[in-house]
């Protein structure tokens, strides 16, 4: 067992409402993960983002090709001195997991060259608060009531007519389900530095470009709040529910979970009576 946590995020927040058991294992317990191939896309399509966009965009796509491939080496050298044996990787279906890998590491380099001439064409710009600090990657501690709120804000775009947008960068398939997670980046900035953007987006890489926006306006502060204090009250009594469902296939702890048995849909009820 580790010690308690000292801080809430976003992602905190997503696992323990989506599964508590799986919170529970995650983060009480400290289970040992299930590696998967989409970590490493996800980390390396980050990284070259925020190095060309750090540098002014510099560099063409050729060289943020390069430093995703870098990225990725050494993202998947440290998920394989996890789990060396590939074949108990997690994959999104019912690909075999050195082809998910290699697939995977070609769609990366294929989204990352992408977000370049979606980028160089688009009217927004990485927003600047701060000459020469540009909002990617953005560290921020926020406070919701007595709850210390942690994470970082993927980007901050402002658009020609002056207008903010906080962003998320997503390189999997499937769109979020709320605009939570940005709404706690509206008000992480407004605390920041004063300015609030009311509206956000999630780029999905797999289209490269933005979602409609999203209006953050139903997630005042009261509201967010009450949702971070209930979470953080929950996991101090250690109320942690199980919530089996289609999420269990992609779950990194389900090994180490009581419903990981078999899924007696696939069999005939005769069977399952008589054992």
């Amino acid at each position: 067992m580790a010690g308690p946590i000292a801080h809430r995020s976003v992602s905190q927040y997503g696992t323990f409402v989506r599964c508590g058991e799986a919170y529970r294992l995650e983060k009480v317990a400290r289970a040992p993960q299930n590696q998967a191939a989409w970590f490493v896309q996800g980390t390396a399509y980050h990284e070259a983002v925020e190095k060309w966009e750090k540098s002014n965009r510099a560099y063409g796509p050729d060289v943020m090709a390069e430093w995703f491939e870098e990225a990725w080496d050494r993202e998947y050298a440290a998920a394989l001195a996890v789990e060396p044996d590939t074949a108990r990787w997690l994959t999104g279906g019912v690909t075999k997991p050195a082809n998910d890998i290699k697939r995977r590491r070609e769609r990366g380099r294929d989204q990352v060259e992408a977000y370049f001439e979606y980028a160089i064409e688009a009217p927004e710009r990485i927003w600047e608060p701060v000459e020469g600090m540009p909002a990617i990657e953005l560290p921020f501690t926020v406070s919701f009531g007595e709850v210390v709120v942690k994470g970082y804000i993927d980007q901050v775009v402002i658009y020609p007519d002056g207008h903010l947008r906080v962003r998320d960068l997503k390189t999997g398939t499937k769109l979020p389900d709320t605009a939570f997670q940005l709404a706690v980046y509206d008000h992480a900035i407004e605390d920041m530095f004063g300015e609030k953007a009311g509206f956000g987006d999630y780029f999905m890489a797999k289209n490269n470009a933005p979602t409609e926006p999203w209006n953050l306006q139903d997630y005042d502060r009261e509201k967010v709040t009450r949702w971070f204090r209930n979470m953080d009250r929950a996991v101090k009594l250690g109320i942690f529910l199980p919530s089996p469902g289609d999420a269990c296939r992609t779950c990194t702890v389900r090994r180490y979970c009581d419903f990981n048995g078999v899924d007696r849909r696939q069999y005939p009820y005769e069977e399952i009576t008589n054992g």
